[in-house]
């Protein structure tokens, strides 16, 4: 059904944007460059805006359908669809041994801390020195 959907909205999306290309505007788009303005006689004066203007319409209805209900089957999709990193973490829940309460894991040996740059002690106070006298050594 998601398969479906998702193509069904790639078609719907592929056509709009053709549809909306092909429209003309107030400068003639290119509607009126690319096929010469053939779009006019193909389908009359005034026939061409009404089939091209309806058709747009019609996508972009069908695109705003096909986007909400992607949405919504993605969202209320098989509760067996989960992401990778949730998954991952449920499988190693699982395959981790059970650790009693107050336990070390890993036998009960306390591995010593890892080596990391030493702390930082400050240096011991000095107390100021003192300035030589004028005269020089007197005795």
């Amino acid at each position: 059904m998601y398969g479906f959907l998702l193509g069904l909205h790639l078609l719907v999306c592929l056509s709009l944007v053709a549809v909306v290309l092909v429209q003309s505007g107030k400068g003639g788009g290119l509607a009126g460059g690319a096929f010469g303005g053939a779009t006019q006689t193909v389908f009359g004066g005034r026939g061409a805006m009404d089939f091209i203007t309806r058709a747009t319409v019609v996508l972009g209805v069908l695109f705003f359908v096909t986007s909400l209900s992607l949405a919504l089957l993605t969202t209320r999709g098989p509760a067996r669809s989960r992401s990778v990193v949730s998954e991952a973490a449920r499988r190693a829940g699982a395959a981790a041994p059970p650790v009693a309460p107050g336990a070390v894991p890993g036998g009960g040996a306390v591995s010593p801390p890892a080596p990391g740059p030493a702390p930082i002690t400050p240096a011991p106070a000095k107390s100021p020195a003192t300035a030589p006298s004028k005269g020089g050594n007197k005795r």
